[in-house]
């Protein structure tokens, strides 16, 4: 409630209470009384307080009746004091009702400045790089070296004893050694081989000559491959040792082969089972 209705109140309640004798004596004391000017708006009063400013203002009226001008200095008090009473209380409320914005602000705190990147890299020490280290070369495996084949000779080996029929021939390289071999239809007949420094070979009285810059001869008794044999008669492998293996002669029992050597090297004659053959194996 603003100042305005409490004092159209007051006076209502002024006018119902009293009847005052002098027109003059009711305007000095109601100027008394309200002349300090609004300042604020107030709050609506208690109910307590509204009673008691009442009954206050009906005690001065009625002493002023009575008493005159000093009455009229009492009541002019008695209003001041009523109205700095009731701004005391309303004083509270006012405050209590400041708005939210109009607090304090709280200063904002200075942030503070992140380091540079320049400042930390060089207050950072570069890792040391270590050294790589070069790998040393792997020696190469060490070559085993070439077994000594058993019976290895480079004179003339002889062997067996039986009496058959050629089946076929065939060469073969293996790790060491070229081989050449003879198969028979029965036991291996009566073999003869022999080293020669050069690849020529005597064919009824007519030489013949193989690849190669030495040779081994090989004759067989008691064999025959005549109307029998189908298998290869002359062979070029190229291996490392073996050049040319030929069928040079076969009659009257007797067959003779030819094989031409790359150079002359030492050689092993020896016989195999099931099925019969002779095996020339040649030292590479």
């Amino acid at each position: 409630m603003s100042e305005g209705p409490l004092d159209e109140q007051i006076r209502q309640a002024f006018s119902a209470l009293t009847s005052p004798p002098r027109p003059q004596l009711d305007d000095r004391i109601r100027d008394s009384i309200w002349s300090r000017p609004a300042t604020t708006r107030s709050l609506p009063l208690p109910p307590a307080l509204a009673v008691l400013v009442a009954a206050l203002l009906v005690l001065a009226l009625v002493a002023a009746v009575f008493e005159g001008p000093a009455a009229i200095r009492t009541a002019g008090m008695v209003g001041r004091g009523l109205n700095g009473t009731i701004a005391r209380a309303l004083t509270p409320a006012r405050t209590a009702a400041t708005p939210a914005h109009q607090a304090t602000a709280t200063p904002r705190a200075t942030p503070t400045p992140a380091p540079t990147a320049s400042a930390t890299a060089s207050a950072t020490p570069a890792p040391t790089e270590a050294p790589t280290a070069t790998p040393a070369p792997t020696p190469p495996p060490p070559t085993a070296p070439v077994a000594t084949l058993p019976g290895f000779s480079c004179d003339t080996q002889t062997g067996g004893g039986g009496e058959s029929t050629m089946a076929t021939a065939r060469v073969g390289a293996q790790s060491g050694y070229d081989r050449f071999v003879i198969q028979f239809s029965g036991p291996v007949p009566q073999f003869e081989v022999t080293l020669q420094s050069s690849a020529s070979f005597a064919q009824g009285g007519t030489p013949v000559t193989l690849r190669g810059g030495a040779g081994i001869q090989v004759v067989l008794h008691n064999a025959s491959g005549a109307g029998a044999y189908s298998g290869p008669s002359d062979v070029t492998p190229a291996f490392p040792e073996i050049q040319e293996a030929r069928l040079i002669s076969d009659g009257q029992g007797t067959v003779q082969w030819g094989v031409g050597l790359a150079h002359a090297a030492c050689f092993h004659a020896w016989v195999l089972p099931s099925p019969s053959r002779l095996v020339v194996d040649i030292a590479t």
